[in-house]
């Protein structure tokens, strides 16, 4: 089976980059190999030759991406033209429902993405401060998601 899983975090203060490194390892315990990464580590040009994406990003300050993540999204905000047809993707969103603009970053990576063709594997999920039940729900539904997606892709 073809696995070029990227976890992709944003981070501001650790939270995401702890949580996508604890993904990267649950998704291998179960066969997965995977690639955890720093937005700020992969040019966002790299996106089309990516065939599955874990997003794993904070909210910073008004509902803006974490300072490592803002290239990512000026580039999906901005590229008009851009087709991510090959791009299967989910979203995680941390962040704390007392501010306005709660998982804003992880919004527009969502929206971003699927505008330009990408292929959602799971619903996004917005993760507010106590958040473990509502994700282990999730993750087994995005890595049931990820292999049938993976096998459909091989046939």
């Amino acid at each position: 089976m073809s696995n070029d899983l990227k976890i992709a975090f944003g981070s501001q203060t650790g939270n995401a980059k702890n949580l996508a490194y604890t993904i990267g390892e649950q998704l291998a315990a179960r066969g997965l190999l995977n690639e955890v990464i720093d937005m700020s580590a992969m040019e966002p040009e790299e996106l089309h030759h990516t065939h599955y994406l874990l997003i794993v990003t904070s909210t910073y300050g008004d509902g803006e991406a974490p300072e490592n993540a803002s290239e990512w999204l000026s580039f999906l905000k901005f590229n008009d033209h851009l087709n991510l047809h090959q791009l299967s993707f989910s979203v995680l969103g941390l962040g704390d429902t007392y501010y306005p603009h709660f998982c804003g970053c992880a919004k527009d990576f969502d929206e971003f993405l699927a505008s330009h063709g990408a292929h959602r594997l799971t619903a996004r999920l917005d993760c507010d401060l106590y958040y473990e039940e509502q994700y282990g729900e999730w993750i087994e539904e995005f890595t049931s998601s990820l292999l049938k997606t993976m096998k459909e892709r091989d046939e």
